[in-house]
C-alpha cells in the first residue's frame, strides 16, 4: 500500500539534491543522480502522488535521459491503466521538448488522487459510464492501478452510487485479493445493506493480509449484543465455499491457461494437482480462491497452496 509519509521524505530528500545541483557545478552530476535515487524511492513509496512523478521527470529532463523519460511516462500509464502503444509511436521523435505537456495532459484526463477524479466526476469532467465500461475491460493485476481505481470505486460507494460499486469491485479483487483496503470497503457496503454474513466473510479476507484490523471482531461483537440468535448472522462452511468460489470464477477469467488436469470431479488428487499447476503458473488470484474454498470445506491440506499463493501475491 502506498505509503505517504516515506514518499514525502524521499520527494523532500530528491528536491534537496536537486536544488544543490543547480548550484554547484562542480557536481552537479553527482547531485543529480542522489536526486534520481530519491526520485525514484518517493514514487515506490507512494505512487498515488503526481508529485513523486513530476520531480522525478525534471530530474530526468536536467539529465536529458530520453530513455528514461519514455520509461516514466510508460510506468505512469501503466499505473494509470492506460494504453501505452500511442507512446511508443513517440520513440522515433526527441521527446525532450514536449515531455512536460505529454505529463501534464496525461494527468489532466486520468489524475492520480481519487479525490481529484471524484471532482471531475462531479464536475462532469469525466464520464461515469466510460469509467463504467473501462473497468470492465481492464487488467487489475498491476497492484497500483488496483489500488488507485479501488479509491475511486471507494468515492463512488460513500457517494451512494452503490450499484456500480457492487459491480466493479468484485472484479478487482479477483484480480488483486490481496488489497485488503478494497475488501474493508465492501464489507463495509455489505454491513450497511445488512448483509452481514457476507460482510464478515470480506472482514475475514481482510485479516489474512492486515491481522491488526479490527472490523470483524467489531461486527462480531455487535451481532452478539443486538441479536439473540447470532448464529443466523454467521456464515457457515456452505456459504464461504460458495463465496470464494465466485471470485475464484472471476479470477479465471482473467488469464486462463490450458491445464492438462480436468476437475471436474471432486477427487482430492485432481484438485490438488490443479492447484500446483495453477501455483507452477503464477496464476495466484485463481489459486488463492480456490485454495480458501477447499479450506471452508474443511480440506486443511490445501492450506499450503494457499499460503503458497497468498506469498506470490505479495510479491508480485
Amino acid at each position: 500500500m502506498p505509503k505517504k509519509s516515506l514518499g514525502d521524505r524521499h520527494r523532500a530528500q530528491s528536491h534537496k539534491f536537486f536544488k544543490l545541483s543547480l548550484n554547484d557545478s562542480e557536481n552537479n552530476y553527482e547531485n543529480l543522480e542522489w536526486a534520481e535515487q530519491s526520485a525514484r524511492q518517493s514514487i515506490l513509496y507512494d505512487y498515488t502522488n503526481f508529485q513523486n512523478w513530476e520531480l522525478l521527470l525534471k530530474i530526468k529532463l536536467k539529465l536529458a535521459d530520453e530513455s528514461g523519460i519514455y520509461a516514466l511516462l510508460e510506468d505512469l500509464l501503466s499505473v494509470l491503466g492506460k494504453d501505452i502503444d500511442f507512446i511508443t509511436q513517440l520513440k522515433k521523435i526527441n521527446i525532450l521538448p514536449s515531455c512536460v505537456d505529454l505529463f501534464n495532459s496525461i494527468l489532466k484526463r486520468e489524475p492520480l488522487d481519487a479525490d481529484i477524479w471524484w471532482e471531475g466526476i462531479q464536475s462532469g469532467v469525466f464520464d461515469i459510464s466510460e469509467f463504467i465500461e473501462r473497468c470492465e475491460k481492464m487488467d487489475f493485476r498491476d497492484r497500483r492501478s488496483n489500488i488507485i481505481f479501488g479509491r475511486r470505486l471507494e468515492r463512488l460507494r460513500k457517494n451512494n452510487f452503490d450499484e456500480i460499486f457492487s459491480l466493479l469491485m468484485p472484479k478487482l479483487l479477483a484480480h488483486r485479493p490481496d488489497n485488503f483496503e478494497l475488501w474493508i470497503e465492501l464489507g463495509k457496503h455489505h454491513e450497511s445493506l445488512g448483509e452481514y454474513k457476507d460482510a464478515l466473510m470480506c472482514y475475514d479476507q481482510v485479516l489474512e493480509f492486515l491481522p491488526t484490523d479490527k472490523n470483524k471482531s467489531r461486527l462480531t461483537s455487535f451481532i452478539n449484543n443486538k441479536f439473540d440468535n447470532k448464529h443466523d448472522f454467521l456464515p457457515d462452511k456452505r456459504e464461504y465455499f460458495s463465496f470464494h468460489n465466485r471470485l475464484r470464477d472471476l479470477a479465471s477469467k482473467i488469464h486462463r491457461t490450458d491445464f492438462s488436469v480436468q476437475t471436474e470431479t471432486p477427487k482430492l488428487d485432481n484438485l490438488e494437482l490443479k492447484l500446483k499447476e495453477l501455483v507452477d503458473h503464477n496464476e495466484f488470484q485463481e489459486g488463492f480462491f480456490m485454495a480458501r474454498s477447499l479450506i471452508s470445506e474443511g480440506e486443511i491440506w490445501a492450506r499450503k497452496y494457499f499460503e503458497i499463493c497468498k506469498e506470490g501475491l505479495l510479491n508480485e
